[in-house]
This record gives C-alpha cells, sequence and structure tokens, in this order.
C-alpha cells in the first residue's frame, strides 16, 4: 500500500485531538508531523494538548511543530465557551514529557515536504495562518503538495456569523490567500461537519470500549456536547466532530459526496467577512473552479469508523 505522506495542522481542542486519534490509527496515512495553530485555544494550550494527546496515546514518535500565535493581521480570537478553557473540555492529561521541535511550523513544513518522495497532502484543521505563510514563504513547493484538505468555511451557513465558519472567521486573509494559491483545495466546511456529529448514545459507545482512548474520546466529549446541547447555535442531534472530517475524506472517499466549486473568502463585508461564498455554476461563474466543496457524509459510517479507531489502541 502507498501510503498518503500527510501534515497535519491544528489548533487542538476537542475535534481536532479525535481528528488526530484517528489520523494515527490509519493504515493509510504516513503522518510526517503535527503543526500547532492558535484558534480554539492560545498557541501555548493547543501546543501543549497535541503533545499531551500524542503522548497519551503512546506516540512521541510523531514530530509537533509550533506554528502561529495568531492571526495575519488581527487580533485572535479563541473558543473556550465550546472547547473549555484548557481545550480539551476541561479534561487534564498529564503534563507532556516531550518538548515541540526547536524550527517553527512553517520551517517544519518546508523540510518535511521537500524530503518527501512524495507529493504531501495538507489537512489543516485550524485558522489557516501557518498554510498561508508556508505557501508565501516557499512557493517552489507547491508542486510538491498533493492537495490542502481543510475544515473550514461553509457553503450555506457559519457559526462565528450567519456566514462565516469560526476557522475562516480568525483569520480570513490567511484563507484568502491559501485559496488564491493554485493548489488543488477540498472544503470541508460547515455543510458536511454539522451532519458529522455524535450523539450520546455514541458517546457512551466510545465509554463502552473500556480501554484508555474510548474513555479518553468519552471524557472529552461531555463539555463539547452540553455546549451543543445548550441550543447556542440551534439545537443539534449531537456534538459536530468537524475535524475528523476531514482526515476521513482522504481515506474514505466513498462516504463523502460533493462538488468543485469557485470559493471567494470575503474580507470586505460588514456582515460577510470571512464568509466562504462558494459558486458552483458552470455559466455565468465568477472564476474558475479552485475547490472540491464537500457537502454530504455517512453519518453512521463515519462513527462506526471512529469507534474502531479509538478501539485499536490498547
Amino acid at each position: 500500500m502507498n501510503k498518503i505522506p500527510l501534515i497535519l495542522d491544528v489548533d487542538t481542542g476537542v475535534d481536532d485531538a479525535i481528528a488526530i486519534l484517528y489520523a494515527l490509527s490509519c493504515p493509510e496515512l504516513e503522518l510526517l508531523g503535527i503543526c500547532t495553530v492558535a484558534g480554539n485555544q492560545t498557541l501555548d494550550k493547543t501546543t501543549r494538548n497535541t503533545l499531551s494527546v500524542l503522548e497519551y496515546l503512546g506516540r512521541t514518535d510523531v514530530p509537533v511543530a509550533m506554528g502561529s500565535s495568531g492571526p495575519l493581521m488581527r487580533p485572535l480570537h479563541t473558543a473556550p465557551q465550546v472547547h473549555g478553557e484548557n481545550g480539551l473540555g476541561n479534561v487534564q492529561l498529564p503534563e507532556p514529557a516531550k518538548k515541540p521541535l526547536e524550527e517553527d511550523a512553517v520551517s517544519s513544513m518546508r523540510r518535511w515536504i521537500e524530503q518527501s518522495p512524495r507529493p504531501v497532502t495538507i489537512a489543516a484543521v485550524g485558522p489557516l495562518t501557518n498554510i498561508a505563510l508556508l505557501l508565501k514563504s516557499y512557493p517552489h513547493l507547491k508542486s510538491k503538495i498533493e492537495k490542502i484538505a481543510i475544515m473550514g468555511g461553509g457553503a450555506f451557513r457559519g457559526n462565528a456569523s450567519p456566514v462565516a465558519e469560526f476557522n475562516i472567521y480568525v483569520d480570513p486573509e490567511a484563507a484568502h490567500m491559501v485559496f488564491k494559491a493554485g493548489v488543488p483545495m477540498v472544503m470541508c466546511g460547515l455543510d458536511v461537519t454539522m451532519q458529522a456529529y455524535a450523539t450520546q448514545e455514541d458517546i457512551d459507545a466510545f465509554a463502552a470500549l473500556g480501554n484508555k482512548a474510548g474513555r479518553f474520546c468519552a471524557d472529552i466529549f461531555r463539555f463539547y456536547y452540553d455546549f451543543h446541547m445548550s441550543g447556542v447555535r440551534g439545537k443539534l442531534p449531537g456534538c459536530a466532530v468537524h475535524d475528523a472530517v476531514t482526515v476521513m475524506t482522504l481515506t474514505h472517499p466513498e462516504l463523502f459526496k460533493g462538488e468543485d466549486a469557485y470559493v471567494e473568502v470575503d474580507l470586505d463585508g460588514q456582515y460577510t467577512l470571512g464568509c466562504t461564498a462558494a459558486d458552483f455554476r458552470d455559466r455565468g461563474r465568477i472564476a474558475e473552479k479552485n475547490a472540491h466543496v464537500i457537502m454530504e457524509i455517512d453519518r453512521e459510517a463515519f462513527i462506526r469508523l471512529l469507534l474502531k479507531a479509538a478501539a485499536s489502541y490498547s
């Protein structure tokens, strides 16, 4: 099997942690390294969370590089109300023994991409600050990037505002640069990720696995689930496991349906800042299509695969 060389770029909150757990379990993926960025929480917390999750799962072999502590041009917005004050639903993992790499995320991504014998896929599930800086600093690397799959945006909905999704809203300038870079893009936005929810029954199934990974998933879901059930952003059947969707599109594309579109990130609108305007038209389209927009998921299969991933840990 030719594994997919993968770089994960995360702002590790609850759903990022599930995405990391899933990625580590997949024989289809060769995880070259993980980069951290500020988003769900501040950079020190997202980096600590990433290292702690890796250590808890027994995967300290995966290198972690610290990235941007804030957006390119704007103040940082975080989401403690969604992910807790520590970013992991206030679940306390032991302080990690391992430290991040001395080189920064952009330098690490450059090295991993240049050293890979095959084009590298980037799964970016936080604000796109690190990715924008990589593409601006080293444009020659674009030919060695197979694609960039993001958790971000929404063709028809938002959560940070009526029309803007959180990751894009936090750093819209970075997102604008990435969508304009000419690299193949896959957008896993709220249209699909809000379908990828875990119910209380699903959370109980994680706990019932009886292993440390299952218990960890159930524990970090509790705060996150309560937020989703609070009705702040509308009543949902469960908590959306956004970031794991992006990784799963790489390993099980048959579970998803999408459509190519031209996606433009709005930087000027008073009410539409950070909106990812998706133009699916074939006639009269604003510009050439630049992204594959995922719109549908087999939710039951998605949950089964996450449970299988958690069960694979001793």
